[in-house]
């Protein structure tokens, strides 16, 4: 997600149904007053967008994207002082995971940037942190045209971090959304699409939701909710056409989902 100046509730229709749930994102360019400029494509988030994400329930955001040096070398921490100070943990960069406790189940949340590939250290990283708390999160971030079908290096980083213990592998940046399914123990969301992004890089509107419930130190259920993303200043909200994702979602490779109305277990 990317909130730019974000002067519209962006996330306020989405309130309602993400009440009492803790909240992890991808925060997609750093937290700075200013777009940075240059030839290329930069992203940022305004410092003053940030206390929505607290209202929505985002507890942490993870930092480890393409645009993550959009504006220099100081960005990240500078993200890093931002979040911290809005009441958000931030993970990956140069923070590394976050650790998030609620209702005594500690959860590590490891972000990873594959744009340049898998990190060599990845297994031995994943590992390790797989030992710091009850659930292991990994969230990897992957850059490219949008497409449905994950991509091979992204294929390789969640058969290592499965492996490796992580119960819940979530991936973006492409702004697609992909397959859904279970692997073992473990759950994965191959591509969440869009949540909200404010340039006008990217026109993909469908995004999803997942909505996981722990039971001590394992899944107990796991949904997806499809939404519709908010562009260019536009609030997410509600899709409009839930069966019609969940089709699209079955038909290219999820688990067989159980709808029920605007959400399905899998």
């Amino acid at each position: 997600m990317n909130l730019g100046t974000a002067k519209n509730p962006v996330l306020k229709p989405l309130e309602d149904i993400l009440k009492g749930a803790d909240g992890i994102v991808n925060l997609e360019g750093p937290v700075t007053e200013h777009l940075p400029t240059g030839k290329k494509l930069k992203l940022m988030n305004a410092p003053e967008a940030l206390p929505q994400l607290l209202n929505a329930g985002v507890r942490v955001a993870g930092i480890a994207n393409n645009h993550a040096l959009d504006a220099g070398a100081n960005g990240p921490q500078q993200t890093v002082q931002a979040l911290q100070s809005a009441g958000i943990k931030p993970s990956g960069g140069p923070v590394g995971p976050a650790v998030y406790s609620v209702g005594g189940v500690h959860i590590v949340i490891a972000a990873y940037d594959l744009t340049r590939g898998v990190p060599p250290k990845l297994k031995e990283e994943l590992e390790w942190e797989s030992g710091q708390g009850d659930i292991l999160v990994a969230s990897f971030h992957v850059d490219g045209a949008p497409s449905y079908l994950p991509r091979p290096g992204l294929r390789s980083a969640v058969k290592v971090a499965v492996k490796a213990g992580a119960k819940i592998v979530v991936a973006h940046g492409t702004h697609a959304i992909g397959p859904v399914e279970r692997q073992g123990k473990s759950v994965v969301a191959w591509g969440l699409g869009n949540l909200v992004f404010a340039c006008d890089c990217t026109k993909e509107r469908e995004g999803l939701l997942l909505e996981v419930s722990l039971r001590g130190g394992e899944i107990d259920t796991a949904s997806i909710i499809p939404i519709e993303a908010g562009l260019q200043g536009e609030p997410a909200r509600m899709s409009s056409d839930p069966n019609g994702v969940f089709d699209l979602l079955e038909g290219i490779g999820s688990a067989k989902l159980v709808r029920k109305g605007p959400r399905a277990d899998f």
